[in-house]
């Protein structure tokens, strides 16, 4: 485990530094919630000063590491690490119960060497599945009331970091009812299964949630945490099914080659080996011992559920974080066929062959760097390089500044609206662009980003009445002027004298 660990923390760390210490940028969906963390501890509140749509978890923990470490580009790639290494360590510790030495080893390292190093974003999805691969380790061997309340603390806080994991208490709960049925034991003896399991998740999750309840009042904290989220998230294309299979990796575009097998092996095994498997159980799995086979219905039943989680929008990065169980399954499949040590052989050698390329892959690949208020950065997309130098050496730490929440966090610019970007369609809502136009005016804000895809996108498609974006084009137009534009067509706007 110690090797692990170790090897683990040693890949990671070499895909998201560049030798010796130098951080990447934080781009991706991260950076809305660095942004969000900054705002909070200068003593914003979200759903009352900002808003947005998952709950606090993942706010509160950078929070928590800029105010112990202060604003810093390198504390989300250090917590890619940690997360990199306790996933792999849950994965085994799982692993351990279904699959003998050293076979064990392999979902983890198949993990962390293909589908986590393909989406190094220390976003909420990562920690919600920390604490469901470790719900799902407390529950291998034994379903005591002791463990089920363990398992419901757990799956609370996975769900304070991301609301759809309620989900997999509702899976831990049907397969209770499963195995109660299995067993054919006393209802009662179901109840207090239910009941200890039940009662240590709505603790842990009402205990998570109360004051934020208290501080913006239930009615606003019920609007973003579920009414938006099903009302008005899945108006722009890649939060609704519609994602499914776009992303891919292009020949064209050589850096992305690396990610390829993640792409293919995960949409494949997301969610087909949890319905293989189901069909295995039902025709094929007779001699299997007792024991092995409910461990193995339970990690079925944690992946299936963790699966339609994000199966309203399966983002391949989404696809990716919860793909855990999947691999579990797989590998134990593989195990247990009479030709597969031959499959896994081609599985033990991907893992040696991602374990050395990907590190040398991001060391060599050609980059840049800057010296940022959050402290010194290597950038590997000029794009993002370019707008970071242009706005650093256009503004200071602590002035005002909308439209691009990455810029924001790095140059530790401050944002004034209440979202930190703006989209053509109902996920932007028309009081929030008032709020934004409104704020431009108050702060008399020096320079707008403006994503080039705000002209030319088209409306959503759930909802086509959805642009909003009218007066904050017509005020940029009286009061402000292009002053840059960028490769991709993007756009920085400053203000007339």
């Amino acid at each position: 485990m110690l090797a692990l660990v170790l090897l683990t923390g040693v890949f990671v760390y070499l895909q998201v530094f560049i030798l010796p210490h130098t951080p990447r940028f934080a781009s991706g969906d991260q950076a809305i919630y660095l942004h969000h963390a900054t705002r909070m501890l200068h003593g914003e509140l979200i759903y009352r000063d900002y808003d947005h749509f998952t709950l606090p978890g993942t706010d509160l923990l950078y929070m928590a590491l800029f105010r112990a470490f202060g604003i810093r580009m390198w504390i989300p790639q250090a917590m890619l690490i940690l997360i990199g290494v306790c996933l792999g360590v849950l994965i085994t510790v799982a692993s351990r119960s279904i699959l003998p030495w050293p076979a064990l080893l392999l979902p983890a390292l198949l993990f962390i060497c293909i589908p986590f190093s393909s989406y190094l974003d220390a976003t909420h999805h990562w920690y919600s599945a920390i604490f469901a691969i470790a719900a799902l380790a407390v529950l291998m061997n034994s379903r005591s009331s002791g463990r089920l309340a363990a398992a419901g603390v757990l799956t609370g806080l996975a769900t304070f970091f991301t609301q759809s994991m309620v989900l997999l208490v509702l899976g831990f709960a049907i397969f209770l009812i499963w195995e109660w049925r299995r067993d054919r034991r006393p209802r009662r003896l179901l109840l207090t299964s239910e009941a200890a399991l039940w009662a240590s998740f709505l603790a842990t999750i009402s205990a998570c949630v109360a004051y934020f309840i208290t501080a913006v009042g239930l009615k606003r904290f019920f609007y973003f945490t579920v009414v938006f989220v099903v009302k008005y998230y899945p108006a722009d294309w890649f939060n609704n099914w519609r994602v499914y299979l776009t992303g891919r990796p292009h020949l064209h575009d050589y850096p992305s080659w690396i990610d390829i097998p993640a792409f293919g092996g995960i949409h494949v095994i997301v969610p087909g080996i949890y319905i293989f498997f189901l069909f295995w159980l039902c025709w094929s799995s007779r001699g299997i011992e007792e024991g092995l086979r409910r461990r193995l219905v339970l990690i079925n039943t944690t992946g299936f559920l963790l699966f339609l989680s994000v199966a309203s929008a399966p983002a391949y990065t989404r696809l990716y974080v919860v793909s855990i169980p999947g691999l579990m399954i797989l590998v134990w499949l593989l195990y247990s066929w009479r030709g597969g040590p031959k499959l896994m052989q081609l599985l033990w050698a991907a893992v040696l062959v991602m374990f050395i390329a990907r590190p040398v892959f991001t060391q060599l690949r050609h980059k840049e760097f800057l010296n940022l208020p959050t402290g010194r950065t290597a950038f590997f997309e000029p794009l993002l390089y370019d707008k970071c130098a242009w706005m650093l050496q256009h503004s200071h730490p602590g002035d005002y500044y909308f439209g691009d929440h990455l810029v924001a966090f790095a140059l530790q610019l401050k944002n004034v609206g209440r979202v930190p970007f703006l989209r053509p369609t109902d996920y932007t809502r028309p009081e929030e662009v008032d709020d934004a136009v409104q704020a431009l005016d108050k702060f008399h804000v020096n320079y707008v980003a403006w994503y080039s895809g705000l002209n030319t996108e088209t409306q959503g498609h759930r909802h086509p009445e959805g642009d909003h974006l009218d007066p904050m084009w017509a005020y940029l137009h009286r009061h402000y002027r292009p002053v840059v534009t960028f490769s991709n067509l993007d756009q920085i706007w400053e203000r007339d004298p």
